[in-house]
């Protein structure tokens, strides 16, 4: 069982590296990728770092900086190139997974001329052939990208492009996909909630009216004590909220720390800087070094849902139409 399992994480881990089947540029420019099992660290030494950023080991051995970011902060931006001129890396992780591998070429200057000019026809354009509820959630993360890089003049996920860019100036440095797929994380996050946590969290996100964030406001969230204090407001007023963040901020600090552990093992005299969002570094601080294989198993498996539960949730399925239908609506028209 355990040989099967090994097996099963290596091959799933394989698959998730392998960019350069994603990208012919990379493939063209020699940047491959692999993943070899971990061995443990410490930091030992000090490197002139950003205050953002969190030194998990530098010495002989290897050098391993963890940048938490803000993913619309242009500053989040800037400290990748700062670090990758500190320590030159030969290998660099971010937070996607290849779901969202498309992210690292996005066109800013383009997406904000879109954000600017977003309708209701670019919407329905953009979630074209997909099906009601992907549509629906599809509609909804890009009006919010749109708002908030409308807002701040920052495209969503400025930092990774930056540390595919600089990893694309580096000869022979290799670019890792850290995180689980997307669509794992959802359908368990969905999965670990009770039918009426569901629909507690729906009506939640359909009434509630967030307030805009400024560019001060957006830089508090590098305070890892904000963050957590934001987290407890939530979960406070829609208890279900702690298991949602439980898979999408403490199972994914576990395989991102297992994809990290990953990648120093994988490259010779490794120099390694991991972008992540800041609100997985203590998580990832906490599990690095520490994760098995048979850890992780568990993490990448949907886990079987009762008979009542299924029932109930098809019993719920209109509602939770209607409820994604009506926040689609208040997105654009409201």
């Amino acid at each position: 069982m355990i040989y099967k399992t090994c097996r099963f994480v290596k091959s799933w881990y394989s698959r998730g590296f392998e960019i350069g089947l994603v990208f012919n540029q990379l493939q063209r420019s020699n940047h491959t990728v692999c993943s070899i099992f971990p061995r443990n660290f410490s930091a030992t030494t000090s490197i002139d770092l950003p205050k953002s950023a969190t030194l998990l080991h530098s010495d002989n051995e290897a050098t391993v900086v963890l940048l938490g970011t803000v993913h619309f902060s242009k500053q989040s931006v800037e400290d990748v190139s700062e670090i990758v001129r500190a320590i030159n890396p030969n290998a660099i992780l971010v937070e996607l997974c290849r779901q969202r591998v498309s992210l690292l070429e996005l066109d800013d200057k383009k997406f904000l001329e879109d954000a600017k000019n977003f309708d209701a026809q670019k919407l329905k354009e953009a979630v074209k052939g997909q099906n009601f509820v992907s549509g629906m959630l599809h509609a909804m993360l890009l009006k919010t990208y749109a708002d908030i890089a409308k807002e701040l003049g920052v495209a969503p996920g400025g930092e990774f492009r930056r540390a595919y860019q600089e990893m694309k100036k580096i000869p022979g440095c290799k670019l890792f996909l850290g995180d689980r797929p997307i669509q794992i994380t959802i359908a368990r996050a969905f999965q670990s909630l009770s039918v009426y946590e569901l629909g507690q969290v729906m009506y939640h996100l359909t009434t509630s009216n967030p307030k805009p964030i400024d560019k001060l406001q957006l830089e508090k969230y590098k305070d890892r004590d904000y963050v957590q204090a934001q987290f407890e407001e939530i979960t406070k007023d829609v208890p279900a909220f702690k298991k949602i963040f439980h898979v999408f901020v403490d199972e994914r600090d576990k395989c991102l720390a297992y994809s990290l552990q990953e990648c120093v093992r994988s490259v010779k005299n490794p120099r390694v800087l991991a972008v992540v969002g800041m609100g997985h570094v203590d998580g990832i601080v906490k599990y690095y070094g520490k994760m098995r294989q048979e850890d992780i198993v568990p993490l990448l498996l949907l886990p079987p849902r009762p008979y009542y539960k299924v029932l109930l949730a098809k019993g719920m399925k209109l509602t939770f139409y209607f409820l994604i239908f009506s926040f689609f609506f208040r997105l654009i028209f409201g």
